[in-house]
């Protein structure tokens, strides 16, 4: 039976996806209780001189927050945390928004920083058994308005910081028409974009073959996903590790064809077929920078962070 002080929900209100999470804290660290997640964009718009978030967008949001919340509270958790992201962080408009979720909801959003966002991410792969003896690992989490960049060693967070390079904000920066094939000058946009960001933060791996570089995010998902069924096999059954040449030969699929060929490739969800060929291709990139070809792809992320953090000062049950 479980003892609801030991249970924690958390909610992440995503640039691209609504996640929820219940989680009990256990002997053996934390088991999960309840998931949902809902693919709802809210972040259109994200890029432009003064970002807003639109009214359908918000409508849309809301309505799937307020159900992802009541299937939350159905586990009765003691602690519960709901937190917004990017796009919500860069809206001129988030007050309007947080306020009529808090109507919703009866709970409070709470707006995090691109820091804690991704300290919190940190906090999330670390409850992952996988990695659980894994003394170096490099995180990149991908989100519609930004990708979180975790670099952690023996356990413990060294760097956590969240850049402007998320799925949406790339193709509204750098892709003039979503429903053609990417241009070789857009896709050098991307690249550029990802360059002139990481050459800010001071990556030196200690054993760069020994590393585990760990991908979070619908992108990394998706592609696992793609590779999968190219193998005849289902997500859960495939392998978590991804090759970048396997990265590259999706993305040089995806790029070629138009959005309404994307929208027939297997296991491709409707709404990242625009955004996909820049994520997956500022993923690629990110790897490049830090000199790696293989990544690990771990379930892990903020919201996981966010119930581990409050859960953390809790007895095992």
């Amino acid at each position: 039976m479980i003892k609801n002080d030991h249970v924690a929900g958390a909610l992440d209100i995503g640039s691209n996806t609504l996640k929820m999470l219940v989680v009990e804290k256990t002997v053996d660290g934390l088991r999960e209780v309840g998931q949902r997640t809902s693919e709802t964009r809210i972040s259109a718009g994200i890029s432009q001189n003064n970002p807003a978030l639109k009214e359908e967008s918000m409508a849309r949001a809301i309505a799937v927050i307020g159900e992802l919340y009541r299937d939350m509270m159905v586990y009765h958790p003691d602690k519960v945390r709901m937190v917004a992201t990017s796009a919500v962080r860069d809206a001129s408009n988030r007050d309007v928004f947080c306020k009529r979720v808090l109507k919703e909801t009866g709970c409070p959003v709470d707006v995090i920083s691109g820091e804690e966002e991704a300290q919190l991410i940190g906090c999330g792969v670390l409850t992952d058994p996988a990695l659980k003896d894994q003394r170096e690992i490099l995180v990149f989490d991908m989100g519609g308005g930004s990708v979180e960049c975790i670099y952690i060693k023996d356990r413990k967070i060294q760097f956590a910081e969240s850049l402007p390079l998320g799925g949406v904000r790339l193709l509204e920066h750098h892709v003039a028409d979503p429903s053609q094939p990417l241009k070789d000058t857009e896709i050098q946009a991307v690249v550029d974009s990802v360059a002139r960001h990481v050459s800010r933060i001071p990556l030196q791996l200690e054993d760069p073959d020994k590393a585990l570089v760990v991908g979070a995010g619908g992108t990394w998902i998706t592609t696992r996903a793609m590779l999968a069924h190219r193998d005849g096999k289902t997500l859960e059954a495939s392998s978590p590790y991804l090759e970048l040449k396997d990265l590259e030969s999706v993305f040089s699929e995806a790029a070629s064809y138009t959005l309404e060929q994307r929208l027939q490739m297997p296991k491709l969800p409707r709404n990242r077929a625009d955004v996909f060929p820049v994520t997956l291709l500022a993923l690629m990139e990110l790897g490049k920078w830090a000199g790696v070809t293989h990544f690990y792809n771990c379930f892990h992320s903020l919201r996981w962070g966010v119930a581990s953090s409050l859960l953390e000062n809790t007895r095992e049950s």
